[in-house]
C-alpha cells in the first residue's frame, strides 16, 4: 500500500513539474524524457515489491544481491536475496519470476539487433542510446548483436538432414504439370575480414514462389515475398541450410523447382545433387555482364554503339541463338588484347553453360531468366551492411550479421518467431 502511494505521489509530482513548452516538438521531447524516467521508477518499484512479496515466503535468507537489467524504459536495478538450498546457495526469485541470466530483456535486445543489422554500429549505437537512455558502449552493442546472430543461426539450422527435393521437372512438361514453381537463386559475394585474413566468399541463397513475382511495368518486376539464407561457412553447410529453408517454404505443396545462378561450378554441382530434375537457368543478368565487357572493349568511348550492340546480342540470346553471338564476336577486326580476352571469356561462359541458356524455351514457358534477383539478394543481405567503405569483420561477426539480416529481410515470420522463442523460454522459467 505504501509502495502504491509512493508511485502515485511520484506521478502527481511529475505532472505538476512538466515544462511549459509552446512548441510541439520541444514539448514531446521533454515529455518523453520525463515520462521515460517516471516509467522506469514505476516498473522498478512494482517489480521490486513483487520480489519482496515472493521472498517473504522463503526462509534462511543470506546476502542481498543487486542486478541491473536493460528494459525499454532504461536500466532497472533490482535487489534479490540469496538462499540456502539443497543445491547450494541460489537466488530463488530469478527462476520463479523469470529474471533473465543476462541483463538484456529480449525486447530491448531485438531493438539493438534490428538497429545493428540495418546500419553501421556507430549509427545504431547512437540511435539505441537516444531511444532507450541506456548507457552502454558501442562495443557492447556490437558484441550483443554478434552473439545473438550466431544464436539465431544455430537455432534456425540446428538439425541437418537430407531431404528429397527431386522435382522431376523439364522445360517440356512445365505447362502441363499442375504444381507451383519455386525458384532458388544462389550466388557468392566476397566479404572483407580483419586481421589480414583478406576476403572470404559469402554464399547467399534466395527462395521465392513464382506467383510472388509480379510485374510493375513493361520491363520491371518485383518479388513480393522471399526468403534469404547466407553464410561464410562451407559449401556443404550452405547446402544443408538451403535444403532446410526450401523444405520450410515448400511445405507439403506439389512443387517444381527452378534454379537461377551464375556460372560457378560449385553452385551447379549443388543444384544437380540437391534439386535433381529441376530446370537450371544461367542468370541472364550475369551473362549480360560478359556481353557488356566485349562491347566496351570493342567500342571504347562509344556508349550508344555499345548499347546497340549489346541489345542485339541479348535479343539473339533470348532466341537461344547463342552460337550466333559467338560468331558476331569473332567478326571484329584487329582484336586488341582486352577484346580478345573478353571474347574468350564470353565464349567459355556460354559453352560451359550451354545446357542452361535455352532462354527461348524458358521465356515461352513463362519462367524468369534472371532480372537481377540473384544479384539483388547479394546486395541486400551482404553488400549494403558488410561491405561499406573501410569495413573489416571477424568471421564470427560477419556470420552473425548475415544470419540476422537474412531473417530480418525475409518475408516470413522467422525474425519474430526467434524473438518470441526467447521470450517464451524466459516465461517458462517463471
Amino acid at each position: 500500500m505504501n509502495n502504491l502511494k509512493s508511485i502515485l505521489s511520484q506521478i502527481s509530482d511529475t505532472l505538476q513539474d512538466l515544462p511549459n513548452c509552446h512548441h510541439l516538438e520541444e514539448f514531446v521531447g521533454e515529455f518523453y524524457s520525463i515520462w521515460l524516467k517516471l516509467g522506469n521508477f514505476v516498473q522498478q518499484s512494482l517489480f521490486q515489491a513483487k520480489i519482496e512479496e515472493k521472498e517473504a515466503q522463503y526462509s534462511h535468507p543470506r546476502t542481498k544481491r543487486e542486478k541491473r537489467y536493460y528494459t525499454p524504459l532504461g536500466e532497472m536495478v533490482l535487489v534479490r536475496r540469496a538462499y540456502e538450498t539443497r543445491d547450494g546457495i541460489k537466488v530463488k526469485v530469478d527462476e520463479e519470476l523469470g529474471l533473465p541470466k543476462d541483463k538484456w530483456l529480449p525486447m530491448v535486445l531485438e531493438l539493438a539487433c534490428a538497429l545493428g543489422v540495418s546500419s553501421e554500429f556507430p549509427n545504431s549505437h547512437s540511435l539505441f542510446q537516444k531511444w532507450t537512455k541506456l548507457n552502454l558502449t558501442q562495443k557492447t552493442l556490437a558484441n550483443q548483436v554478434e552473439k545473438v546472430g550466431n544464436q539465431l543461426q544455430s537455432q534456425e539450422f540446428k538439425v541437418q538432414c537430407d531431404i528429397d527435393l527431386s522435382s522431376q521437372l523439364s522445360v517440356d512438361n512445365l505447362e502441363s504439370e499442375q504444381a507451383d514453381l519455386l525458384y532458388v537463386g544462389v550466388d557468392g559475394v566476397m566479404t572483407p575480414l580483419n586481421q589480414k585474413q583478406g576476403y572470404k566468399e559469402a554464399k547467399v541463397g534466395v527462395i521465392f514462389w513464382s506467383n510472388d513475382h509480379q510485374k510493375v511495368g513493361k520491363k520491371r518486376g518485383v518479388i513480393r515475398k522471399r526468403e534469404y539464407v547466407a553464410t561464410l561457412k562451407s559449401r556443404l553447410e550452405f547446402r544443408n541450410r538451403v535444403s532446410q529453408l526450401y523444405h520450410q517454404v515448400a511445405g507439403t505443396k506439389p512443387t517444381k523447382t527452378v534454379v537461377i545462378a551464375d556460372g560457378a561450378h560449385w553452385i551447379w554441382s549443388m543444384a544437380s545433387e540437391q534439386f535433381p530434375g529441376s530446370v537450371e537457368i544461367l542468370d541472364f543478368f550475369h551473362l549480360s555482364e560478359y556481353v557488356w565487357s566485349v562491347a566496351k572493349a570493342a567500342y571504347p568511348n562509344k556508349e550508344d554503339t555499345q548499347k546497340h550492340w549489346v541489345k542485339t546480342q541479348q535479343q539473339l540470346l533470348k532466341k537461344s541463338e547463342w552460337t550466333t553471338v559467338i560468331e558476331n564476336c569473332h567478326q571484329f577486326p584487329k582484336k586488341k588484347k582486352d577484346l580478345t580476352k573478353a571474347i574468350t571469356d564470353l565464349e567459355r561462359y556460354l559453352t560451359n553453360n550451354q545446357s542452361r541458356i535455352d532462354y527461348r524455351s524458358y521465356l515461352k514457358a513463362g519462367l524468369m531468366i534472371g532480372s537481377g534477383v540473384v544479384e539483388s539478394s547479394n546486395r541486400r543481405v551482404v553488400t549494403q551492411r558488410l561491405k561499406q567503405a573501410g569495413m573489416h569483420w571477424s568471421f564470427f561477426g560477419a556470420e552473425a550479421v548475415m544470419a540476422l539480416r537474412a531473417a530480418y529481410l525475409s518475408s516470413s515470420s522467422r525474425w519474430s518467431n526467434f524473438w518470441s522463442s526467447l521470450s517464451y523460454n524466459q516465461i517458462k522459467l517463471a
